[in-house]
């Protein structure tokens, strides 16, 4: 499956690949992508029960709320970095399937923790670099459009420009994880050094990637939100005018939230597996092109 061949970034055979991992190893990558959800949910679902333990409700009183955060920040740090290594675990995967050298979940897991601080640091610090270029550019934004006429006539294209920016600086950084995984000796930086090296001449594929995956996914999310709204479905006109004397329109909202987060817990668990295997493709896709083109990687 490794590509011998040193054309550009193809979207189509890039996401037909990517499907083709997700697919062969599906039950492997599930398995950590629900490690990997249940960690996420740890610190939320830990902070809702004492919550209701120690103060009677869901929301603990303005006082008594710093204690509690207090206790819960460092698992939410925990949580955050088991989430980043599950997640890792499958671009490990995928990426040793695609250069013929399989591993099994229990080799991949062994390569992978001794870096899982370093996965959770390198995300410190990509969100370290994204507000030390957001917020100036944000700030001067803020400024420009208290000026009269000029700042009517700046803010629009500039936000135009921004968007696609930040969409160029995503593909950037988007497989920094990958060299962190796969290769040996690599600090935190070094990692997103090195993914940044290897998108020089690619990050507009990689939006195009990226976009089009996306594309082929959408309709997923629109027909679950359709899914969890069906309560609304047998709703009469006169029900929408007196929503708020209407007992039966509250539990359906709470049908409504509880369906959509479910759905969407559903859907992240099935969905990250396959974004996971794309970063893998890409990666090394890129490395490929690299050795081809004589250069360092």
């Amino acid at each position: 499956m490794t590509n011998n061949s040193i054309e550009p970034l193809n979207i189509g055979n890039t996401i037909n690949t990517a499907f083709r991992l997700y697919r062969d190893r599906f039950p492997t990558y599930v398995f950590f992508a629900v490690r990997a959800c249940l960690w996420s949910l740890l610190p939320l679902v830990l902070q809702l029960i004492l919550s209701q333990l120690l103060y009677q409700t869901i929301t603990p009183e303005q006082g008594s709320d710093i204690g509690l955060r207090l206790f819960i920040f460092p698992i939410q740090i925990f949580s955050a970095a088991k989430y980043l290594f599950n997640n890792a675990v499958i671009s490990r995967l995928a990426f040793q399937d695609i250069i013929y050298q399989p591993e099994t979940a229990g080799q991949a897991e062994k390569k992978v923790k001794p870096k899982m601080w370093r996965l959770w640091w390198m995300q410190v610090l990509i969100g370290l670099l994204g507000a030390a270029i957001i917020l100036p550019i944000t700030l001067s934004l803020v400024l420009v459009s208290f000026i009269p006429i000029l700042g009517v006539l700046l803010i629009l294209p500039a936000s135009f420009c921004l968007a696609f920016f930040f969409l160029w600086l995503s593909a950037r950084i988007y497989i920094a994880e990958l060299p962190l995984v796969i290769e040996d000796n690599l600090g935190s930086w070094q990692a997103i050094k090195r993914g940044w090296h290897l998108t020089k001449n690619s990050a507009w594929r990689i939006v195009g990637v990226m976009f089009i995956a996306s594309l082929l996914i959408i309709p997923v999310y629109i027909l679950s939100v359709a899914l969890a709204s069906i309560p609304f479905w047998f709703n009469s006109s006169e029900d929408w005018q007196t929503l708020a004397e209407n007992p039966l329109f509250f539990r359906q909202m709470a049908m409504f939230s509880y369906g959509l987060i479910t759905i969407f817990l559903l859907l992240s668990i099935l969905l990250v597996p396959f974004w996971q295997s794309l970063k893998s493709v890409i990666y090394n896709h890129l490395l490929d092109q690299k050795k081809n083109d004589g250069g360092e990687y």
